[in-house]
């Protein structure tokens, strides 16, 4: 077993599928006042607008945060992470919290990490009390989920409100988030080995992501209309429109659609549209005037 040298800094991995609350509990360890005040945050998010990164700004008071875009850390962007690693190493920072696009495989991202400075202290990886097993039993996605909860050290179950009779069967230990100490036992959390460790992906679903621009003044209630009516194969929606109301942000999970008001954000403030993520090969939406 090899153990990081006091000097380095620790990485925590927030890892988990899309839609699961990654960037929610950034923000509650972000606002917790338990982290150290030179904390850095890397947001990997998958698509050209990086949704996640602006509701870590809008939502904490932290500044020190990097967006990093394109696709899943443990490929596309990998030298994209190195850059973001030297620049938080330079500015003094005690440790870094890294959120995971929610497509990357936790062993994959994990390695990422052993560069020069840092080690990853720990995986926590975060399971959807009401999509998780549906997911498990998908013909596309059913090895990618199985896998990210196999390479968790620690495993923090959301959603326990919308599936009460939830069970995880996993070998892991595990944490609801809403249970008191979650986030203590989230920062403090060490892995038990740190060699690091790789899986093969022969078998692992590729996904892409489409991006719609969209400055106009839209509808939310066409916008949530034609999003119940895409298919099931389309994983994963979100993003900032302007409405009739003011500025919106639109999370779809599945066939759950969250749409709120954003009264905070003006427009010019953020870039506005939908970054839609579904399975490669899958049609993806045109853009067209529909709302």
């Amino acid at each position: 077993m090899t153990y990081p040298s006091p000097t380095q800094i620790p990485v925590t991995l927030i890892a988990g599928y899309l839609g699961a609350g990654k960037t929610t509990l950034v923000n509650k360890l972000l606002n917790s006042k338990k982290l150290p005040a030179n904390t850095a945050v890397l947001v990997n998010d998958f698509g050209d607008i990086n949704i996640d990164e602006q509701l870590i700004k809008n939502d904490s008071q932290v500044d020190n945060v990097i967006g990093l875009a394109n696709g899943c850390i443990c490929c596309s962007i990998a030298d994209d992470l190195t850059a973001a690693l030297e620049q938080v190493r330079a500015s003094g920072v005690e440790r870094v919290i890294l959120e995971c696009s929610g497509v990357a495989e936790p062993a994959k991202a994990r390695q990422q990490c052993y560069y020069p400075g840092f080690y990853p202290q720990a995986c926590i990886v975060l399971v959807d009390a009401q999509a998780h097993d549906q997911r498990c039993d998908d013909k596309y996605v059913g090895v990618l989920a199985r896998a990210q909860v196999q390479q968790a050290d620690l495993l923090v179950v959301t959603k326990t409100a919308l599936n009460s009779q939830f069970q995880l069967v996993a070998l892991q230990p595990s944490v609801a988030v809403e249970d008191a100490g979650c986030l203590d036992l989230v920062l403090g959390w060490q892995a038990q080995d740190f060699a690091p460790d790789v899986h093969g992906d022969e078998q692992q679903p590729h996904f892409a992501a489409k991006t719609w621009r969209i400055t106009e003044t839209v509808s939310s209630d066409a916008v949530r209309a034609y999003l119940l009516g895409q298919p099931q194969s389309l994983q994963r929606v979100k993003g900032y429109l302007q409405t009739h109301e003011g500025i919106v942000e639109v999370q779809q999970v599945g066939r759950q659609i969250e749409i709120h008001a954003r009264p905070q954000l003006i427009k010019g403030s953020q870039e506005l549209g939908l970054v839609f993520i579904g399975y490669r090969g899958e049609e993806l939406p045109q853009q067209a005037p529909l709302f």
